[in-house]
């Protein structure tokens, strides 16, 4: 009996001390993690992480999603010049794959700058938030862009396209000790409205209006983020081997700091069906101090129509080896 006294005191003991010590340890993280102060951001201190401060590729004003949902697989290829308004030159090489997924109303879209060369000016360094032994000159790589574009409703007689899109930023980039690019993920989500004029006659063919509206975010530090509301009008007349294009495209941040960028564009296209060439003019109007002139080629794939007739046909050969 003396043995079992003694052993069940030492079990209450070891308990007790067990309970103490997972209380001790329970409560230690919560007594520490109180002892630690967070720290709040003041929102009237300005960023800086903006479009009027960094690279033209560093977040541009997205191109409008109106008429650009395809059946087809299409890769791009594209050359921009930019000049700036500090005196500074950059020059770029944008690549884009568009493709359709399993129908021709869902599209998945990767676009980036592959290679961009700058040539930095002193006024140029003085005005973005970087050191001013910053060297002037240098190559780098851009970041990249996904997207998911769905057309909801296809264009009728009587009703307009409309298609909706949301896009991510990825955090891939290099280079941010010149400026060239945020090193920081973004968003933004849109939702587009278009509708074609169709004329018979031997010069004007078509006339297109479309608008589209969006929410278009990024992170600026470690506690804040820029939310902006984007906005987009376009008009494009089409002819019987060539179209022309004028949109004037921008969006509203919330610090007011540079980060209101509004930009206007001219875009030339040829219709050479498989083949799209294309030149395009743009100028910056607001936070965003970058003329901009570019030379690209559009080559699409009838992927679709492909596998379906690789389909059919290998139905029908199942159904004849069935009929023997």
């Amino acid at each position: 009996m003396a043995i079992k006294h003694v052993v069940s005191n030492g079990l209450m003991i070891l308990l007790d001390a067990s309970i103490r010590s997972l209380s001790i340890l329970l409560l230690f993280p919560t007594t520490l993690y109180a002892q630690i102060t967070l720290p709040t951001p003041n929102r009237q201190e300005k960023t800086h992480i903006a479009p009027a401060y960094f690279g033209p590729n560093a977040f541009p004003v997205p191109e409008m999603l109106d008429d650009a949902v395809s059946e087809n697989l299409e890769v791009s290829l594209r050359g921009d010049l930019f000049i700036g308004d500090y005196g500074d030159h950059t020059g770029s090489l944008m690549a884009s794959l568009r493709i359709p997924l399993f129908t021709p109303r869902v599209n998945l879209v990767a676009w980036m700058p592959v290679v961009e060369r700058y040539n930095l000016s002193t006024e140029w360094i003085r005005n973005a938030p970087i050191d001013t032994s910053t060297p002037h000159k240098g190559w780098t790589t851009g970041t990249i862009f996904l997207s998911t574009d769905i057309l909801l409703l296809q264009e009728s007689r009587y009703r307009p396209a409309i298609a909706i899109r949301a896009c991510m930023k990825t955090a891939a980039e290099k280079n941010w000790e010149a400026a060239r690019y945020y090193d920081c993920p973004g968003y933004f989500f849109d939702l587009s409205v278009g509708k074609s004029l169709i004329f018979r006659n031997n010069v004007l063919k078509r006339l297109r209006v479309g608008v589209s509206g969006g929410f278009l975010c990024w992170q600026t530090d470690n506690a804040r983020q820029n939310d902006a509301t984007m906005y987009a009008l376009k008009l494009t007349a089409g002819f019987k081997y060539l179209s022309i294009s004028q949109d004037i495209r921008g969006y509203f941040g919330w610090e007011r700091d540079g980060d209101c960028p509004m930009v206007i564009k001219t875009t030339i296209l040829g219709n050479l069906k498989r083949y799209t060439p294309y030149i395009e003019y743009q100028k910056g109007l607001k936070d965003y101090p970058y003329q901009q002139l570019s030379l690209g080629l559009k080559v699409a794939f009838d992927i679709l129509h492909k596998r379906s007739k690789r389909d059919r046909l290998q139905h029908d050969n199942h159904q004849s080896i069935l009929s023997l």
